[in-house]
């Protein structure tokens, strides 16, 4: 099935939206002849992403995963600078894949950096919380100022367990970034102010150690042992 495939595609463009056809029908599938058809599609290397860029729109949902993980053999594969099909078909990921789709797409995406992603990967943690985690993560490696807004927001009002995250992230992006850290140790609430001062402390620059002075001023009593690790850095 595979052979006659491949032959009936003629050029490589048409074997590969063939392939792309074996692996994901919109029927009932021969999982052995998928499987093949996937494999056939990384060695396609670039001459594979356009049709799989076409294929993350429109096969089946529960598919996606598949096709960014083919998506993303395919890539390793290529002989010439593909990146910008191979970006789209992710940041497409993000919007229309599985939540195992979404997931490989963003942990590519935050090695590849493209500012294009910031917004898309905010949304899908927005759209399904439980990726939240790995986008703030992706967030800090990624260093954009774009995601501030949206760190801050997770950072002073998110669930507990991912205010730490969002606060080192923007620790890590710095810059106006940092900005979020410096107003969050004037908030009324004192476990706000611990956390961004714990933050800001070992990666402080001039501006940063003039808003913890202040801090020590007003708030030195939040925890005297944290106080005396200002006053005395090592």
């Amino acid at each position: 099935m595979i052979v006659k495939a491949l032959a009936a595609g003629g050029d490589i463009p048409g074997q590969a939206r063939n392939l792309v056809g074996l692996a994901w029908p919109a029927g009932k599938r021969d999982e052995a002849v998928a499987t093949r058809a996937r494999r056939e599609l990384v060695n396609f290397g670039d001459h594979a992403l356009g049709p799989l860029r076409t294929a993350m729109n429109t096969v089946k949902v529960d598919y996606t995963v598949e096709v960014m993980a083919t998506t993303l053999g395919a890539q390793r594969m290529a002989s010439s600078p593909a990146a910008a099909v191979y970006i789209a078909t992710a940041i497409d990921a993000l919007w229309v894949g599985s939540h195992e789709a979404k997931a490989l797409a963003i942990d590519a995406l935050s090695y590849d950096r493209t500012p294009m992603s910031v917004a898309p990967m905010i949304d899908s943690a927005i759209d399904d919380p439980t990726l939240a985690p790995q986008v703030i993560e992706a967030l800090g490696r990624m260093r954009f100022q774009q995601a501030r807004f949206y760190l801050e927001k997770v950072m002073m009002e998110g669930p507990p367990e991912l205010r730490p995250v969002a606060a080192s992230s923007l620790s890590q992006i710095g810059g106006l970034a940092a900005l979020p850290l410096r107003n969050a140790l004037k908030a009324p609430s004192r476990d706000a102010r611990l956390l961004a001062a714990r933050v800001l402390m070992p990666v402080a620059n001039e501006y940063d150690l003039g808003a913890l002075y202040e801090y020590l001023e007003k708030h030195g009593d939040d925890d005297p042992t944290l106080s005396q690790e200002i006053r005395s850095p090592r």
